[in-house]
């Protein structure tokens, strides 16, 4: 076609014809790119006829290079050349021929850019499988159209990071823990304490802070799963997503249970009443529960132990700290060292619950593996749960040998034992920081639980060793809805603007639109998937382009080949699990 052009505008020069000349163009002329560019975009001076001839020429000696036919954009003067194999370092030269929309020859020329820099590397490694990194965590990619261009949904990202997620989250264990302990040892041993003013002023503190922190952590969590910043996910408006998740219905319930708490916080007769201690124990009691819902990949076993372990951890922990910081806050009477014969009764039976059900946990969630982020994060979190229960078997023989027949509580009594508890508290302070931080790791034990099977084809890998990005992308590869699986393998922090995009075969570009995801909410390794609920869908059959931006910078692209119904049946290929 190209050269029966170029013969009607060798045989045609009417004297009317007048020349065309360029007024911009995209690599700039004379100007050096630091690598290939994927398209060469021309802006002419008239309009342009059908048919404009552009040329690509690399290299010493000048290589003709291989690319599609130059394509006519809709402003009538934009000529562009799309460029679907990336060009070595070199100087380029761009030759052009042009009419006018009469059909009569309106000039030709050339010009020159320079490539800096060789392409990156990249691989296609048929039939491989990836692990996700030990830190990895896997979450969903935002909906992505199916038609109107296949530009996928943008979502304004504010730099949204999970650290501020994950002090809110520990936060609001610690203080929903120690609420709910608290009101058990009252209910069990130490009925007089809400008499007290420090035990009324404790309660109430400890309720208002696990209230304010719980907002904020519904907020961060809704920030993470939405891929906004903090500020615009505080209103409620705003936490629609969290229903489509375990932890942020478990976070919203948790909030809304802490509301509820202080329908007996703020009236502490109700905790004693007979009447009503059932009720004010639900609120905190249920609150604690939906700690054990904090991870997404979770199955019924692992829940299960979760909820025994939450709550023997809570009664412990909760109960700890209301005696080292109230009951034994100064000299008192016999009440006081029923309360601390109470709690030592108390915490062996559920420190022993806890434990267990922290130990078979951390072997489900870890599946043996202590070489991994998990388990080397668990083996910590083990030691420390160990020297806290050393030290309260230490303190509860202390307690056992010295308040056996003491009747009152003498400050130089409270003030040993204090310091004491103090350690174990500060302890157990540690141990709920390991398990907050355990959450926001992959488990290498739930990894063939993560999810329902994808159908993926093979893995292939976009590599730039001056970006030091390496990206796997794999998909079904057929015609119609995809699966999708996008996994960061470098770097490990610090990416941003990370994007995938599909472009048609050169013979479906007209026909068919291409598909971009992006934002990938991703900023380091990691993986991210689609499965074919999501929309996903290529409506074409032949080579699909591939290119890995982050931003506008193209790490590397590739050519995939998507089979259609009666490629499969041609062939009998099968899609790789």
């Amino acid at each position: 076609m190209a050269a029966v052009v170029v013969g009607l505008f060798a045989s045609a020069t009417p004297a009317y014809a007048v020349d065309n000349s360029i007024v911009a163009t995209t690599p700039g002329a004379g100007t050096t790119i630091d690598t290939s560019p994927t398209a060469i975009d021309v802006t002419f001076a008239n309009p342009v006829g059908p048919g404009p001839v552009l040329t690509l020429t690399c290299g010493d000696p000048g290589q003709i290079i291989s690319t599609a036919p130059a394509v006519l954009l809709a402003d009538g003067v934009s000529v562009q050349l799309t460029v679907p194999t990336p060009i070595n370092k070199g100087v380029c030269t761009v030759s052009w021929q042009v009419a006018d929309t009469a059909l009569q020859p309106a000039g030709n020329g050339s010009f020159q850019f320079t490539i800096a820099n060789d392409p990156a590397v990249t691989t296609t490694v048929a039939g491989a499988t990836t692990s996700l990194d030990p830190t990895a965590s896997t979450v969903p990619l935002p909906t992505v159209p199916t038609a109107g261009g296949g530009i996928g949904v943008t979502v304004d990202s504010e730099g949204v990071s999970q650290g501020p997620m994950s002090l809110f989250r520990l936060l609001s264990d610690l203080f929903v823990a120690i609420l709910f302990g608290a009101i058990v040892l009252i209910t069990l041993y130490w009925r007089e304490g809400i008499e007290y003013v420090l035990t009324v002023r404790f309660l109430r503190t400890i309720w208002m802070a696990g209230l304010a922190v719980t907002y904020l952590y519904v907020g961060a969590l809704g920030a993470v799963t939405e891929n906004k910043g903090i500020g615009a996910a505080l209103t409620p408006s705003s936490w629609g997503a969290l229903f489509d998740t375990t932890p942020g219905i478990a976070a919203i319930a948790r909030m809304l249970l802490l509301v509820a708490a202080g329908w007996a916080v703020l009236r502490p007769e109700r905790i004693v009443d007979p009447n009503s201690t059932m009720l004010a124990i639900a609120g905190p009691g249920v609150a604690v529960l939906t700690m054990a819902f904090s991870r997404a990949d979770s199955g019924f076993i692992e829940i299960g132990l979760g909820l025994v372990h939450v709550v023997a951890i809570s009664v412990w922990f909760g109960s700890l700290v209301l005696v080292a910081r109230v009951v034994v806050a100064g000299p008192g009477e016999e009440d006081l060292t029923d309360a601390v014969r109470g709690f030592a009764k108390l915490s062996p039976p559920v420190i022993a619950v806890a434990v267990v059900s922290g130990v078979l946990q951390g072997l489900m969630l870890t599946g043996g593996d202590l070489t991994s982020a998990h388990g080397l994060v668990t083996v910590a979190k083990t030691l420390v749960v160990a020297l806290m229960v050393v030290v309260a078997m230490a303190s509860r023989t202390f307690v056992k040998m010295r308040f056996r027949d003491l009747e009152e509580l003498e400050a130089p009594m409270a003030e040993r034992l204090r310091r004491v508890l103090g350690i174990e508290a500060v302890i157990g302070i540690l141990a709920m920081v390991f398990s907050s931080w355990l959450v926001t790791l992959a488990a290498p034990g739930l990894a063939a639980d993560a999810g329902p099977a994808l159908a993926l084809g093979p893995d292939h890998r976009f590599i730039n060793s001056s970006m030091a990005v390496e990206v796997s992308v794999r998909f079904t590869e057929r015609v119609g809805q995809n699966d999708v699986r996008i996994e960061v393998l470098q770097p490990s922090t610090g990416l941003s603007g990370l994007a995938v995009d599909f472009k048609p075969p050169i013979e479906a570009q007209y026909t068919t639109p291409g598909m971009t995801l992006d934002p990938i909410p991703l900023t380091g390794t990691g993986a991210a998937v689609l499965d074919p609920d999501d929309g996903f869908t290529l409506n074409a059959s032949g080579n699909w382009t591939i290119v890995v931006r982050v931003g506008p910078n193209v790490v590397a692209q590739q050519d995939v080949y998507v089979a259609s119904a009666a490629d499969l049946t041609a062939t009998t290929t099968t899609v790789a699990p």
